[in-house]
């Protein structure tokens, strides 16, 4: 008599090669996903090296002359983020600012979103991560008009009278501001760069030259 099996045994093996077979591919896209992972990491770790070796070389170049991220040579290997950085240390050195902030336009809504800063707890990058046409504050200004917001004391600027923004301006330690909208060569805004100054009326520094710079470097053709 030859060898038989059974409906419920064949059901049971056929049913037990399939799980095995989820089973291994399962394994197998753990194992891919685990190798991506850890070549994105290597990736992401090599590439934050090489913007803080771009930034330090950059700043050992500048000294307090804070223009230097015009230069070709590092426009050329330099990504957005690393030129964003560079842009705030220019206003921290050339533009004379206690910190800064760097927005980006979303045409699409209207808002600027943060998106590089210098100095800021997370109560002020909570309240102004976002910014609508609906905040007035000194960067919307900014952007609604697309001319420079120079704000020599948030106490006495009616931009910022009987509005929350001035509790959160001040909490952070700005007590003046000045912000300059980013417009490439066809006048379309980009961003805004914010200089946030602890004491009123700063008269130091070249902020309005360092403005000008990040729109060349950020958004020139």
């Amino acid at each position: 008599m030859g060898f038989q099996v059974q409906p419920d045994e064949l059901a049971r093996a056929q049913a037990g090669l399939r799980w095995a077979e989820a089973e291994r591919n399962r394994i197998g896209l753990q194992v891919t996903e685990m190798r991506a992972r850890l070549q994105q990491r290597a990736i992401d770790v090599e590439v934050a090296e090489t913007r803080r070796r771009l930034i330090s070389h950059l700043r050992r170049r500048a000294g307090h002359g804070g223009l230097a991220f015009l230069d070709p040579d590092f426009l050329t290997v330099a990504d957005r983020p690393t030129i964003a950085e560079a842009v705030l240390e220019a206003a921290l050195t050339a533009g004379g600012a206690d910190f800064c902030d760097l927005q980006s336009y979303e045409p699409a809504t209207a808002t600027l979103r943060l998106e590089a800063q210098r100095g800021f707890d997370d109560d002020f990058l909570a309240f102004f991560g976002i910014v609508g046409s609906d905040r007035v504050t000194a960067c919307a200004v900014a952007a609604a008009t697309r001319e420079a917001v120079l704000v020599d004391d948030v106490l006495r600027s009616p931009i910022f009278v009987d509005r929350p923004t001035r509790a959160a301006v001040r909490a952070a330690g700005t007590r003046a501001v000045y912000s300059y909208p980013l417009l490439d060569p066809y006048g379309t805004l980009h961003g805004v760069l914010s200089l946030h100054y602890r004491r009123p009326s700063p008269r130091h520094g070249m902020p309005e030259l360092v403005a000008a710079g990040a729109a060349r470097a950020l958004f020139a053709e």
